[in-house]
């Protein structure tokens, strides 16, 4: 996955693979260009070595008998114009005749795949996957294994980061773990003096506090530590 949007996958071609050479070791980088599309904005994406597997499958299978991937005309249904001969990576021969696989085509592939597996949800039916449901999927899960949220918003192409934030999934075992990390940070970096361990009849007490205040309207709340008769 790449969080590209299913209209930016649909127009990368083999064009669209740079490289770019570290200043500092020399190593070459090989990058995805994903062309302006809602955001009217570049963006350049990492191929990892997965990526690349799959880029070079798909190269392989449309190369024509003279080693180059074949020009194809794709109409942009946004800007209501025809694009010019390109060599997209998402295309197929249908007669003789090279065609780019258009959006739909490429929702129907993926329902295909889907059915092919035989994959069910909790209630027995089959999968339904839509393709910006891998957005949002790539999105939580490279949040959750660590990639600052202003980098993900760059890469998805995002001008709002709460709009990547609302991309990614909130599970509460993630935050309350999260919280648990933040405050054994702090307290490392307060003298051990000030901590200590509570009490049996100090944490009952804590635990029972919640019901203890009558007010007309039945139980209530109080803040820990607050008169019983406030």
């Amino acid at each position: 996955m790449t969080g590209i949007r299913i209209e930016e996958l649909s127009e990368i071609s083999h064009h669209s693979l740079i490289q770019y050479r570290l200043p500092s070791t020399g190593e070459l980088v090989p990058l995805l260009q994903i062309a302006p599309s809602k955001t009217d904005e570049e963006r350049l994406l990492v191929v990892s070595p997965e990526l690349a597997d799959v880029l070079s499958a798909i190269i392989c299978r449309v190369r024509a008998d003279d080693g180059g991937v074949p020009l194809v005309i794709a109409y942009d249904h946004h800007e209501k114009v025809w694009n010019p001969p390109m060599p997209l990576l998402f295309q197929r021969k249908i007669g003789l005749e090279d065609r780019p696989i258009p959006i739909d085509g490429i929702r129907t592939l993926l329902q295909d795949a889907l059915a092919a597996t035989g994959f069910t949800d909790a209630t027995g039916e089959p999968l339904h996957f839509a393709p910006h449901d891998f957005r949002r999927i790539f999105t939580t899960d490279a949040v959750m294994n660590g990639m600052p949220p202003h980098i993900a918003q760059l890469i998805l192409g995002h001008r709002d980061i709460n709009t990547t934030m609302g991309y990614k999934a909130v599970y509460p075992e993630e935050v309350i773990n999260g919280h648990r990390a933040f405050i054994a940070r702090r307290r490392d970096l307060r003298p051990s003096e000030e901590y200590r361990s509570l009490t049996e009849e100090e944490w009952e007490e804590f635990l029972g506090h919640f019901e203890r205040r009558k007010v007309a309207l039945g139980d209530c709340g109080r803040a820990y530590g607050t008169s019983l008769h406030s």
